[in-house]
């Protein structure tokens, strides 16, 4: 029961993690947005005698119309192609920092990954024994070894990724002898909610 509870809220917070982020920079815009034109739209507000007595509340509903309709235009204006190529340039020149770029560049390869815009960053769903004999781990295969790692081991190997509960972004990479990796049927957008859901939700291959 306790293990249960425990998976239940781990479920619970990664369902509710993205949308609390979303509240709280919906929250900033707003905040910040009022400090600059709150004052003077209840200000303007008032010069009507019918609106007086709401104009606060009325201000403040427009003050949150204003940051939807930012964010909103701020996607729109990332889909055209000029300004998607001012956003590529800066990005280039952000990448050409020093380690942070580097640490930019891989940051965002693992993101769009999960958020599915590269297909094939992972290829497929395995279960191997980790972190002992005898235990099972979900892992996303990414690649194989090759070159000095491969003939440093001897054998083919496997380059398996190993995603923690309840967060997939992080975990840990293991290159794994192709011998000892099981590979399923699943597909990888159901080995990750397999993990994100610590086993709460299974894939229909499982449920067979």
């Amino acid at each position: 029961m306790l293990n249960r509870a425990r998976n239940n809220f781990l479920t619970g917070v990664a369902i509710i993690f993205p949308v609390a982020i979303t509240i709280i920079i919906m929250r900033y815009l707003v905040i910040n947005i009022n400090s600059f034109i709150l004052n003077p739209l209840v200000d303007f507000l008032n010069l009507n005698p019918y609106l007086t007595a709401y104009s606060r509340f009325i201000a403040k509903v427009l003050v949150f119309f204003v940051v939807v309709l930012f964010v909103s235009l701020l996607g729109w204006a990332a889909n055209i192609i000029f300004l998607r190529k001012l956003f590529s340039f800066g990005e280039k020149l952000f990448v050409r920092l020093p380690m942070v770029g580097k640490i930019y560049s891989v940051t965002k390869e693992i993101g769009s990954a999960f958020l599915g815009k590269d297909k094939a960053f992972f290829k497929k769903v395995v279960l191997i024994e980790y972190p002992r004999k005898g235990v099972y781990s979900i892992g996303l295969t990414t690649g194989e070894g090759r070159g000095e790692v491969k003939n440093a081991a001897g054998t083919e190997l496997v380059n398996v990724f190993i995603p923690t509960t309840p967060n997939p972004t992080s975990g840990i990479f293991l290159m794994v002898p192709h011998r000892d990796v099981k590979f399923l049927e699943m597909s990888v957008e159901e080995g990750l909610k397999l993990v994100v859901s610590s086993g709460t939700i299974m894939p229909q291959a499982l449920r067979a």
